[in-house]
């Protein structure tokens, strides 16, 4: 199937030439409701043969020759590097330096951040929900790279933004034990805004994943502006829906000739 018939996008990102990164929507698959249509994800109750089905779509889309490198997603800090794809990988971040390896994510409002040395020596991606991002799935993957951070360009996929995510007082309280000393409480403050009459706050994981990404001594940062829960037609929302589908986020270094 040609890319036009695929919900396949690039990200708007500037990358090294031997670098490729793509983001899935929801549609041009063949899963039926709720999962309907381009659902990549294994673990939501779709069909699996319908998922298999839309992998091989993706794959085939993309590059019949790509070695797809896939995790099982927890929530988590752990960042894996690989040098060939290895299955039941448990982990939230993949760095490789290995042609042809995609890394991939799976999202429904977590936040997916692409990572990718200037110089085309290496590519990372990371699965950042809140939880994953207050522990320091970021950090470890900037820290887990071999070139320094200043040599990183790095980018923001879709997630749920500042305007959908409500969340508890627990969250904020997290961050602000988890960074405190690294990041300065009243910058970590300023990603929550209070609703009214109430404990819970709106949170900005892409104005929180910046903080982070800057502390860390990142300087090229893009993305961070599409919210799956408000774009229904292009991307699966957890939050909006509840069962439903996944997108993918994947970044290879581009196979050898």
């Amino acid at each position: 199937m040609p890319l036009a018939s695929l919900a396949l996008a690039p990200p708007d990102w500037d990358l090294p030439s031997n670098v490729m990164a793509w983001v899935s929507g929801r549609k041009g698959g063949v899963s039926s409701a709720p999962y309907e249509s381009l659902n990549l994800a294994l673990h939501v109750g779709d069909n699996a043969a319908s998922v298999h089905a839309n992998r091989r779509l993706v794959a085939n889309a993309l590059d019949a020759s790509l070695q797809w490198q896939w995790l099982q997603q927890v929530h988590s800090d752990k960042v894996v590097r690989v040098n060939t794809p290895v299955p039941d990988i448990v982990a939230d971040g993949v760095i490789t330096s290995a042609p042809g390896i995609a890394c991939c994510v799976l999202t429904a409002d977590c936040l997916s951040v692409f990572f990718a040395a200037k110089d085309g020596s290496e590519v990372a991606l990371a699965h950042a929900g809140w939880r994953g991002l207050a522990s320091g799935i970021i950090a470890n993957t900037v820290q887990g790279m071999s070139v320094p951070a200043e040599q990183l360009l790095v980018c923001l996929g879709p997630a749920i933004g500042p305007c959908h995510f409500e969340v508890g007082a627990e969250v904020p309280e997290t961050f602000l034990r988890s960074w405190a000393g690294v990041i300065p409480a009243a910058a970590i403050a300023d990603c929550f805004h209070a609703v009214a009459g109430t404990p819970k706050s709106m949170a900005d994981l892409f104005r929180l994943a910046r903080l982070q990404l800057a502390a860390l001594g990142v300087q090229s940062v893009a993305g961070g502006s599409e919210c799956t829960y408000c774009e229904q037609d292009k991307y699966y929302s957890y939050r909006r829906s509840g069962t439903t589908g996944r997108m993918l986020s994947m970044i290879c270094l581009k196979p050898a000739l």
